[in-house]
């Protein structure tokens, strides 16, 4: 070997460790180099530990030329012999420099079978490099048959490992040893360069890279993915302010936004997945419920900000991170795209790959833009898909009601559906969920217009102006009513009162009752006898005593209803035994059964219950034969018979008794 070469080899492996010594006095424990060996790999998660799989005969000792054997005590000797890292490894550079081929491969085997022995100065694979290197100047034949000797797995160990400490050394030889190795080991073996990173240039490891055979873009590749993992600093920061903002129960985070919108502007559009693992490593269980409430909208809210400054190339990013396609940061990213090119989003969004989620993303944008700049969008609406519009004019409309209460009715009237009956709606070929969402908006639309003007809200709705039927404004005018019954009940009562009735339609002061009753049902007892005869008073009723059973008053439910006339009495009974029937748990249920007054009541609530155990058991709770028999309690013989021909029938839909029944 050449002698210049040598000292140079020897002055490369050692000058870290030299300049770690004098840092910190030359008796003291330098910190190894690459003391987080294989910390960043996530292939390979062990290093030497795994190598105590692989069995090899050990060859016999031989005599060194000062006198000491080359067997386990000469290593364990060198280990225990300093007391710091730099002359352990200057000592172990000279047992190296002095070995014959057949005492550098015992060394090899001994390195691989005592892995512990250098565990805690994790020198393994440092050693193993300088012995395989000096190896590969000796014999390339010997340096492949080692490698030959290990299992595959053990093979990328010890390869990553060596190369990550390689790197130190001359590119030749890596090229020399990478070269007798297949192209899986050649990959991890490049990896482990590229992770060392401490000394080689970038321009010497394509150089490299190019001779064994590789594309300078994939070796390009190589590198930049390497230097965003290195940059693991940033992502540390965001990490650290998203923590600190969480552990004070605090809920703004723009500092961890601002800097995860740097990191990813600079390192490219790539690095988003990191950091959206970061936020998403720190949701936290132990946050506030007000701290979680907030942190669900920071990913959406960080692609936005990435996106402004061109939402494209980011839309296709998440697009690309593949199934299930995450909606609420695709819309996010919508909304900004919207503002700069909305028909290229709308060309984007029919795309094949996007059906699943077109409508809802649709919908997402046109509530931003709705709520955020309503007037913008109503002068914009060409700029929306034209089966959007009425959703469009809806929206606006719930945005500006509660300023603006006849404004906002009178654009519910340029809906083209505006005018249909509950009928025409329930038959429409039409009925999507985005309809379902452009009815609730214009129902969310009458009770803010109520809310802030409730005479004028019901006025118009009543008016030739509202362009609707009599059906629709008792739909319409129905919900004004619970809206006014839960700002000022008392005067909507009255308002209600003076209402004429239609036909067999019910009042609505009924409807005031039902909605006081579910915040105060003592007091929503006082208005009953007001409430007008007929249907009104019969809905009015059952409406409280919906709300008694809730409270497990059931006795005071039917002294309620022993004030109606008989014929309605039995129909109000009969309802109160059926809400019963959906009571849970089941011994709640029972206790309720207990509580009706006749066998035929309850018998009508346990034909309730298993009316909506058999026929809907996907909602229902679940029934055990052991309750089934207990309801034998509350029935006929005639009725018990009956049972047994339900559980035979419904058998698939009755559980296993359980400790729990």
């Amino acid at each position: 070997m050449n002698k210049n070469k040598q000292i140079f080899r020897v002055l490369a492996l050692t000058t870290p460790f030299i300049l770690s010594v004098g840092n910190v006095g030359a008796t003291n424990v330098a910190p190894p180099v690459n003391t987080d060996l294989l910390a960043q790999n996530t292939d390979v998660q062990d290093d030497d530990r795994s190598d105590q799989d692989v069995v090899d005969s050990k060859s016999g000792s031989s005599q060194r030329p000062n006198g000491s054997n080359l067997n386990e005590h000469s290593l364990f000797y060198a280990l225990t012999e300093y007391d710091n890292l730099f002359d352990l490894k200057r000592s172990l550079l000279s047992l190296v420099d002095n070995a014959t081929e057949r005492e550098l491969v015992e060394i090899f085997h001994e390195s691989r079978e005592y892995p512990l022995a250098f565990e805690s100065l994790q020198t393994t694979q440092w050693l193993r490099g300088i012995v395989l290197s000096k190896l590969i100047d000796i014999d390339g034949d010997t340096v492949h048959s080692l490698m030959e000797q290990l299992d595959e797995q053990t093979a990328e160990v010890v390869l990553y490992g060596v190369m990550r400490e390689w790197n130190q050394m001359y590119a030749d030889q890596a090229v020399k040893f990478l070269a007798l190795l297949d192209d899986g080991l050649q990959r991890r073996g490049l990896q482990g360069v590229i992770d060392g990173s401490s000394s080689l240039s970038r321009a010497s490891f394509i150089e490299m890279g190019t001779e064994l055979g590789y594309q300078e873009d994939y070796l390009t590749y190589l590198l930049d993915r390497h230097q965003l993992e290195q940059d693991q600093i940033s992502l540390d920061d965001i990490a650290t302010a998203l923590e600190s903002v969480i552990s004070k129960g605090k809920y703004r985070f723009h500092e961890a936004q601002r800097k995860a919108v740097s990191f990813v502007h600079e390192q490219g559009l790539d690095s988003l997945a990191r950091v959206l693992e970061v936020f998403e490593e720190n949701s936290a269980e132990n946050m506030s419920q007000t701290v979680r409430m907030f942190f669900g909208g920071t990913q959406s809210k960080l692609v936005a900000a990435i996106a402004r400054s061109d939402p494209e190339p980011v839309f296709e990013h998440l697009v690309s991170l593949g199934e299930p396609l995450d909606v609420d940061m695709l819309s996010s990213v919508s909304e900004v795209w919207f503002a700069t090119d909305p028909e290229a989003l709308w060309n984007r969004l029919r795309g094949e790959d996007l059906k699943d989620i077109q409508e809802e993303v649709t919908e997402d944008v046109i509530r931003h833009w709705t709520m955020r700049e309503p007037d913008f969008a109503l002068v914009s609406l060409d700029q929306f898909p034209t089966e959007y519009h009425d959703l469009v004019y809806a929206e606006v409309a719930l945005e500006v009601a509660p300023d603006s209460p006849l404004e906002a009715l009178e654009l519910l009237t340029k809906t083209s559906d505006w005018s249909q009956t509950m009928s025409d709606r329930e038959q429409s070929e039409n009925e999507t969920a985005r309809n379902v969402g452009f009815y609730f908006s214009i129902d969310r639309t009458i009770a803010a217009a109520t809310k802030a003007d409730p005479v004028a809200a019901i006025e118009w709705i009543e008016s030739s102006v509202s362009h609707l039927d009599d059906s629709m404004k008792q739909h319409f005018l129905d919900k004004a009513y619970q809206s006014w019954a839960g700002s000022d009940p008392h005067t909507a009562f009255e308002m209600a009162q003076q209402i004429p009735l239609a036909g067999d339609t019910a009042g609505f002061e009924a409807t005031v009752v039902g909605w006081v009753a579910k915040s105060d049902v003592d007091e929503a007892i006082k208005l009953l006898p007001r409430v007008r005869e007929g249907t009104t008073k019969m809905r009015a009723y059952r409406r409280v005593m919906w709300r008694l059973e809730e409270q497990d008053r059931i006795s005071h439910a039917l002294h309620l209803g022993s004030d109606l006339p008989q014929h309605q009495r039995e129909e109000y009974n009969d309802s109160l035994a059926w809400q019963i029937g959906y009571r849970e748990p089941f011994d709640h249920l029972i206790a309720g059964i207990r509580a009706l007054p006749s066998q035929e009541l309850q018998s009508r609530a346990i034909y309730s219950r298993l009316s909506f155990t058999y026929y809907l058991p996907e909602m229902a709770p679940k029934i055990t034969n052991k309750q089934l028999d207990q309801f034998k309690e509350f029935l006929t013989d005639r009725e018990k018979r009956l049972l047994e021909m339900g559980r035979r029938m419904f058998k698939d839909r009755i559980h296993e008794d359980s400790s729990e029944d």
